[in-house]
Formats: structure tokens, C-alpha cells, sequence
């Protein structure tokens, strides 16, 4: 899969601008403040269906503008014509979405069928943050390669909901059926149990791309560690191997369990305290807490692994690589570990649509090392604008 051109109009600071790119590297560079990251943002808007940056969409909107429009045209490795995707997005009343011109009913319509990893300095946070971090990166990568995941996800969030307002209904005295508490604990037991198995399934198929990625970067010095922890279910729990088989059972009753032995603690906290709301996944190196006692850049490094092996996982579910974004990364690495990254990432040859597509923003044109740069396709961005460079 890869972006064959994106076009913007009144997005952030581009007016009126467009792009296109090339199977492999592509390089965006420019100064700071030119309009970069909102290539990148525009770009992977149509794989999560919302800025990366938690903006909302009338922050996307040009100053002095009633809308913003992102056009994006992708092709799939298989397929011998593009996609269209198209976003309008007004300051006021509903946006507009559609697919090869035909109108998309909403987000949830529009996600997987345009898949990107994106890695910025900002997901540092996925280390160094709270569990709520670690929660959404499997959140976003799992909803781009499993249907059944984004909708069970939804699903839980929704009955979350309705439970803690339950709950407060509780603490305030209203009285609540045995009924009603039964009808919440199932349906949260059901789909928090599939969710918890996609993520203990998808966590450990990454430990195992982190370690080989980081060695590379690190000359195998050091060994990450990657541990999905449920707090509604019991260590040791076997869950099945739903993203390979998600006909597959997952067995509901240790969280139901949870959430109905522990009700009266619950109303008097007023919120939900056993689910996989609360999971979290412990990332350690040489077995020592990584937000703790990782080195800033240990911390990059793990972080980055995370993502490649993102797109690897990707890959193995979907049957090609998504577009790999990469927001002002290589500023902070040194030349040795960039030409592990690219080598990496580049390595795989092939007909056209088969190369795993790059697309860098960078302050300096000399970010590609050595002989590589002769490859890459670069494209200059200065006040909003794009030009072949």
C-alpha cells in the first residue's frame, strides 16, 4: 500500500496544496512552521479518522475559512487502480467523507481501508506516560487491521459509559435492578474478554518485533520487554488467538466474576474499577521499569521498535505493509541508527507496490544518508506549499 498523492485545501496553513509520492522514501523538508506535519496529519487522518495531534476538526479549518478538504489517492499492492478518499470537514454541521466519490455513512465506514503507522516525538509519551498511553497505541493499531476489534471496542466503551452512570445513579440512592446490573456485567464481560484477547495476541507478536528491532538499533546490548496486564483477568488466563482466528470464543466469565462481586465498591467510588479500561502493558529493558530507568534515548528507540513493529503486524494480518509516517524523527538519532531504520524498512525490493512507502518530514534535505539519498523522492515545503526538490 502506498499514497499516490494527497491534495489539501484550507487544511491548517495549506491553502492550496498538493504532492505526490513514490513507492520507498519520500523526504518533506523545510523549516519549522511551513507546513510539514500537516502533510503528514492530512495523510493520516484517512487512516484514523482524526488528527493526530487531538485536535478537533474545526482546528483543522484554515483561519478565515468556512471549511478544510483533505483528498488523499492510495493504491493497494493488489490492485492496479488508485482509491480516492476525500474528507470535508465545515466549521459548523457534519463532515463529509466518501470513497471513490461515493459518500461514506462515517468514520467507523472509512477506517482499514487506508492503513499508516505514524511515529512522532510526542509518542515518547507512550514510555513515559500513564497506562491510558500504552492503552491507545494498541487501540489505534489494532482497529486498523481488525473490524471485529474497533467494534467490540466501541461496544465496551459505550456499556462503560451506561455502567458508571449506573453507578452514580446508585450512589445517590436510586435503586437499580438486579436486572439491570446483570444485562451491564454481560455485556461488558463479553466484549472486554475479545478485546483482552486481541491485545494479549497483538502484544505478544510485538515483544517479539521490538526485540529484534531494538537489537538492531542497539547492537544487541540490551533486551526490551513487552507484557500485556489485564486487571480483569487473572495472570496466567489463556485467551484465545483471536486476530488469527476471530471466530474464536473468548471465555467471559473471570471478568463477569469482577464485575459482580465488586458492585458495592464500585458505587461507592462511583465508576467501573475492574475492566480493560484499566489494562496496561509494562515495558521494560534488561528488566528494569523503562520509564523509569531508560535513558531518553533508550525510551526513543523502544518507542520506535513499537512502531515498526506495527507496520510488521500489519503486514502478517493484512497482507501488505501500511504507509509509515515519520514526523521529524531522525533529527534526534544518529547516522548509524538511521541506516538501520531505512535498511530496515527499505530492504524489501519487488515490483512497484510491493516496497514498504516512507514518507519523512525533515528541517535539512540531508537527512537520507550516503548513496541512499540518489533513491528518494524529495519535495520542499515552505509557507504552505509544495514543490519537486
Amino acid at each position: 500500500m502506498f499514497v499516490r498523492s494527497v491534495h489539501y485545501h484550507d487544511w491548517r496553513n495549506l491553502a492550496e496544496a498538493s504532492a505526490d509520492f513514490s513507492p520507498g522514501i519520500n523526504v518533506l523538508w523545510g523549516m519549522n512552521a511551513q507546513g510539514k506535519s500537516n502533510i503528514l496529519e492530512g495523510i493520516y487522518f484517512f487512516a484514523r479518522g482524526r488528527s493526530f495531534r487531538g485536535a478537533r476538526e474545526r482546528e483543522l479549518v484554515r483561519f478565515g475559512s468556512d471549511f478544510a478538504r483533505a483528498d488523499l489517492a492510495f493504491r493497494r499492492d493488489t490492485f492496479s487502480e488508485d482509491t480516492a478518499l476525500d474528507a470535508v470537514l465545515p466549521l459548523s454541521g457534519k463532515k463529509r467523507l466518501a470513497k471513490n466519490g461515493a459518500p461514506l455513512s462515517s468514520i467507523a465506514e472509512m477506517l482499514g481501508l487506508f492503513r499508516a503507522v505514524l511515529f512522532t516525538p510526542q509518542n515518547l509519551s507512550i514510555v513515559t506516560g500513564g497506562p491510558l498511553e500504552r492503552r491507545a497505541f494498541l487501540d489505534i493499531a489494532l482497529s486498523q487491521i481488525s473490524g471485529d476489534y474497533l467494534a467490540c471496542l466501541r461496544r465496551y466503551v459505550r456499556l462503560l459509559a451506561e455502567r458508571n452512570a449506573l453507578l452514580r445513579r446508585a450512589a445517590d440512592g436510586v435503586e437499580v435492578s438486579e436486572e439491570e446490573w446483570t444485562v451491564y456485567a454481560e455485556g461488558m464481560a463479553e466484549y472486554g474478554a475479545r478485546i483482552a484477547g486481541y491485545r494479549r495476541e497483538y502484544v505478544s507478536l510485538l515483544a517479539s518485533a521490538v526485540e529484534r528491532y531494538f537489537a538492531g538499533m542497539t547492537g544487541g546490548r540490551e533486551i526490551p520487554g513487552l507484557l500485556y496486564r489485564s486487571h480483569a483477568l487473572p495472570d496466567g488466563f489463556v485467551l484465545p488467538d483471536l486476530l488469527t482466528n476471530p471466530s474464536s470464543k473468548a471465555d467471559s466469565g473471570p471478568l463477569y466474576q469482577k464485575l459482580t462481586e465488586n458492585r458495592e465498591r464500585e458505587i461507592a467510588a462511583g465508576s467501573t474499577l475492574w475492566g480493560v479500561h484499566k489494562d496496561d502493558v509494562i515495558l521494560t529493558l534488561n528488566d528494569a521499569d523503562a520509564r523509569t530507568y531508560a535513558s531518553q534515548g533508550q525510551q526513543r528507540s523502544l518507542v520506535l521498535s513499537m512502531k515498526l513493529g506495527e507496520a510488521d503486524i500489519a503486514k502478517r494480518i493484512g497482507g501488505e505493509y501500511p504507509v509509515i509516517l515519520l514526523d521529524d524523527v531522525f533529527s534526534e538519532l544518529d547516522e548509524e541508527r538511521r541506516r538501520y531504520i531505512l535498511d530496515s524498512l527499505s530492504g524489501d525490493g519487488g515490483e512497484e507496490g510491493s516496497v514498504r512507502q516512507i514518507i519523512v518530514t525533515s528541517c535539512e534535505p540531508d537527512v537520507i544518508p550516503g548513496a541512499r539519498a540518489e533513491r528518494v523522492t524529495f519535495r520542499h515545503v515552505t509557507n504552505g506549499e509544495v514543490s519537486e526538490n
